[in-house]
């Protein structure tokens, strides 16, 4: 289990109506997944086919967090939009892999066996 070094480190997130890329900072946990889940709720409002999480900053990801990914990728899929999460961390990808979660990798990242970082 990854141990939370920071257990006060918010999550920051942006959202680039622009692009479709929502970029997330910090710790994803039970008690902010639901502002991924609105900012991905957000891309679908738009014209946008790829959606993308720049998972970059993120330093921490429970269960909840998953969960808000895995509802973000069937939103995308029901919108005919699809949802890629592109530089994770090791310990993000290991976790994508370990749920059944890994067709959300980006490509560069899912081949790596460490992620994008």
């Amino acid at each position: 289990m990854h141990e939370r070094r920071n257990p006060q480190r918010p999550l920051l997130l942006s959202i680039d109506l622009r692009t479709g890329c929502v970029t997330a900072a910090g710790e994803l946990d039970r008690l902010v997944a639901h502002r991924l889940a609105d900012a991905l709720h957000a891309l679908s409002l738009t014209d946008h086919r790829a959606w993308t999480v720049d998972a970059s900053g993120l330093t921490f990801c429970d269960a909840e967090g998953l969960r808000a990914l895995a509802a973000g990728a069937a939103l995308a899929e029901k919108r005919g939009c699809t949802l890629r999460l592109v530089a994770p961390s090791p310990f993000t990808v290991r976790l994508l892999r370990l749920t059944g979660l890994a067709g959300l990798l980006d490509p560069a990242a899912a081949r790596s066996p460490l992620g994008a970082a």
